[in-house]
């Protein structure tokens, strides 16, 4: 396994622990989409609120799409491992 290969790992395994929820979203008919994140998107299995009854309280999550459009979404997800990393630095403190 390459390091790029590890650090991606990393990433999305942080990502995923930390609650985001970071996915591509078409825009229109014609394969435009962003990627999107959702923190709080995993515990709210991608919705905006889910009711834990374990917990008895509702969860919130709120999506934010990113400012790039992507003219299709093999291009998009090239990107991914990007925003992995933006996350994991930004609010990781790696």
């Amino acid at each position: 396994m390459t390091n790029q290969n590890l650090n991606f790992n990393e990433d999305l395994k942080w990502c995923i622990d930390n609650d985001f929820q970071v996915y591509i979203k078409p825009m229109d008919n014609n394969g435009n989409c962003k990627i999107a994140i959702r923190k709080g998107g995993i515990s709210t299995d991608g919705k905006t609120s889910k009711y834990c009854k374990e917990k008895e309280l509702t969860l919130y999550s709120t999506e934010t799409l990113g400012s790039i459009t992507y003219k299709s979404q093999k291009i998009a997800s090239q990107n991914l491992p990007k925003v992995f990393l933006y996350l994991r630095k930004n609010y990781g403190r790696i």
